[in-house]
């Protein structure tokens, strides 16, 4: 979890300094979440005891996923390149 936390800021700094592309589809889910949330007008009302939160929660943890596929995405297109080589030595050396 704190790996998440410190992975969302620097993807949010490397978006800010645009060194990484911006994921406009979960920045707009996660701003149409937050509009559902605190907007009055539910799917299911939230006065209704434990079912009222349920869609709100649903849609949260939709963006929670979103979000989470793209801070793997970010850690690996900044991760080192993994060595694929094989060494077999000197090319020549073989050839004697």
């Amino acid at each position: 979890m704190w790996q998440d936390i410190r992975t969302f800021f620097s993807m949010t700094v490397a978006v800010l300094k645009g060194r990484y592309p911006v994921p406009w589809k979960t920045v707009l889910v996660a701003l149409l979440c937050a509009v559902y949330v605190l907007s009055p007008v539910d799917i299911l009302p939230d006065v209704m005891p434990l079912l009222g939160i349920t869609d709100d929660i649903t849609f949260m943890a939709l963006v929670l996923a979103m979000l989470k596929q793209d801070l793997n995405k970010y850690r690996a297109s900044v991760a080192p390149p993994k060595d694929n080589v094989i060494d077999i030595g000197d090319i020549n050396e073989h050839k004697k």
